[in-house]
C-alpha cells in the first residue's frame, strides 16, 4: 500500500471521493471531485457555454491519477506541480497575479480523464491543463485539449506516434531515452534484448522504437512480452522470457507492477546481476521497494535530484521539506516542477491568460533550466529538445549524474502538429 504523500493541511482541503474501478465517464463526472488547492475553496459551476473569464488569474487544470496503480507516480506529479505555482507566486506570479490551480483524480482511466478535462475546460475556465501518467490518459486529454484550443502539458516518459497541437511534452521521448542507451547496453551485456512492458498504447510504441535501434546496433529482440495492468502473477511472461535466452531485458512495464514484475523476475531467476536491465523499473519512484535489484546498474533519465546544479537543489530541498522525503524524488516530480514553470513563463510572455494566445508563446519560447540552456519544443513533433543524463544507482538510494549528453534532439516529425 502507498502511504499518502499529500501534507496534512492540503488533505485538510481536498474533497475527493475515490471512484470505484473503471466507473463509466458519466459516473466519473459525478463522483471525482474538484480541489482548488491553491486558495482552498471550491469554485463556483459554470453553464458549458459561458464565455471564457477574462483578466482573471493564470489557472491550470491537474489531471492526474491519485488512486488507482500508478497513484504514487500521479502523486509525485501533482507535488512537483504544487511546488512550481508556489515558486511562481513567491516571485509575483503571471501578470501580477497569483497563479491558480485545480487537481482532479481521474484514477488513470481515459474515460475519466477526458470528461474531467472538459469539465475543467467548461466550468473551470482554466487556461491550462496538466499531468495524466499513462500515454492512454494523455492522448484522451490531448483530445479535448486540441478540440478547445487550450494547451496541454504532461510530465511523464514518452511519448506516442500522435502529435496533438495543444499538447506539449516535458518528459523525455522514447528517442531521447533510447538513443542513448541501446548502444551501450548491446554493448555491455550483448545483442539479444528482451522487451517486457505494460498493455496499453506506449509501451507498444516504445518496443517498437527500441527493437528499430537494437536492430541498428546488429543486435536481435528475442522476446516481447506485453501485460495489462494490475497484473500480479508474472510467472508465466518471466518464463517465456527466460526461455528466449536474452542478454538483456528493456523494461516498460509501470506503476506497481514495476515493482512486482522486477521481485519475480529475481526470484524466478531471470533478474541476475549478469543480465542487462534498464527501463521504467530503474525511476526513482522503485528504488525503495526495488533496492538490491536496482544498486549499481545506470538509468537515463531527463532530470534526478543528483543533478548538481542551485535551482535542482532548491526544487530538492523543497520537495523533501514539503514532504518529510528521504527516498529518492521521481523523476516525474522534477519534469513537473521545471515543466510547470516553462509554461507559467509561457504565459508571461504572452501576455494574456487567453489559452491559445498561451499556446503559440509555448511554441516559440527558449528557456533556461536545470533540464538544459535553451529547452525548447520541436514544431514537427511538440518534443522538447533538453538534455539528458546517465545516473548511477547506488545502495543509499542515491542516483548520481554520471555522464550528461547536452540536447539530445528528437525532431522526429509526427502526424497532427502545426
Amino acid at each position: 500500500m502507498v502511504p499518502s504523500l499529500v501534507p496534512s493541511s492540503h488533505r485538510a482541503r481536498e474533497r475527493r471521493v475515490t471512484p470505484a474501478p473503471r466507473p463509466t465517464a458519466l459516473a466519473a463526472a459525478g463522483t471525482l471531485a474538484l480541489t482548488l488547492a491553491l486558495t482552498g475553496c471550491q469554485g463556483a459551476a459554470l453553464d458549458d457555454d459561458a464565455a471564457p473569464a477574462t483578466g482573471g488569474p493564470v489557472k491550470i487544470g491537474v489531471v492526474v491519477p491519485l488512486t488507482g496503480p500508478v497513484s504514487q507516480v500521479g502523486t509525485a506529479l501533482r507535488n512537483g506541480l504544487e511546488l512550481a505555482v508556489k515558486k511562481v507566486n513567491a516571485d509575483g506570479g503571471v501578470h501580477g497575479k497569483p497563479v491558480e490551480y485545480v487537481v482532479v483524480d481521474d484514477a488513470g482511466d481515459p474515460a475519466n480523464s477526458t470528461q474531467l478535462a472538459r469539465r475543467l475546460i467548461r466550468q473551470d475556465k482554466v487556461t491550462m491543463l496538466f499531468g495524466t501518467i499513462t500515454g492512454d490518459t494523455a492522448e484522451a486529454v490531448g483530445r479535448v485539449a486540441d478540440e478547445a484550443h487550450v494547451p496541454f502539458g504532461t510530465a511523464i516518459l514518452g511519448d506516442t506516434d500522435r502529435c496533438f497541437a495543444y499538447q506539449w511534452g516535458f518528459g523525455e521521448s522514447t528517442r531521447q531515452m533510447l538513443v542513448p542507451t541501446v548502444p551501450g547496453l548491446v554493448k555491455k551485456y550483448g545483442k539479444k534484448i528482451a522487451i517486457t512492458g505494460s498493455d496499453y498504447n506506449y509501451p507498444r510504441f516504445y518496443a517498437d522504437i527500441a527493437e528499430e535501434l537494437v536492430k541498428k546496433e546488429g543486435g536481435t529482440v528475442v522476446a516481447k512480452e506485453f501485460s495489462p495492468l494490475g497484473q500480479t502473477d508474472w510467472q508465466p511472461v518471466i518464463s517465456r522470457v527466460k526461455n528466449a535466452g536474452p542478454d538483456a531485458v528493456l523494461s516498460m512495464v509501470v506503476g506497481a507492477d514495476a515493482v512486482t514484475f522486477s521481485k519475480q523476475a529475481q526470484q524466478f531467476g531471470l533478474l541476475t546481476p549478469k543480465l542487462g536491465y534498464e527501463g521504467a523499473p530503474l525511476d526513482a519512484d522503485f528504488q525503495p521497494a526495488l533496492a538490491d535489484l536496482v544498486a549499481g546498474r545506470t538509468h537515463t533519465v531527463r532530470w534526478s535530484d543528483g543533478v548538481d546544479d542551485a535551482e535542482s537543489a532548491a526544487f530538492t530541498k523543497a520537495y523533501r521539506d514539503a514532504h518529510q522525503w528521504k527516498a529518492p524524488i521521481p523523476e516525474v516530480a522534477g519534469n513537473a516542477y521545471f515543466g510547470v514553470k516553462f509554461f507559467l513563463a509561457a504565459a508571461e510572455k504572452a501576455g494574456s491568460g487567453e489559452p491559445e494566445a498561451v499556446n503559440k508563446a509555448i511554441g516559440g519560447l527558449s528557456y533556461d533550466s536545470p533540464l538544459g540552456k535553451g529547452t525548447r519544443f520541436d514544431p514537427t513533433n511538440h518534443v522538447l529538445q533538453a538534455d539528458m543524463r546517465e545516473v548511477t544507482i547506488g545502495r543509499d538510494g542515491s542516483y548520481k549524474v554520471t555522464r550528461t549528453h547536452p540536447m539530445v534532439a528528437d525532431t522526429t516529425p509526427k502526424k497532427g502538429c502545426s
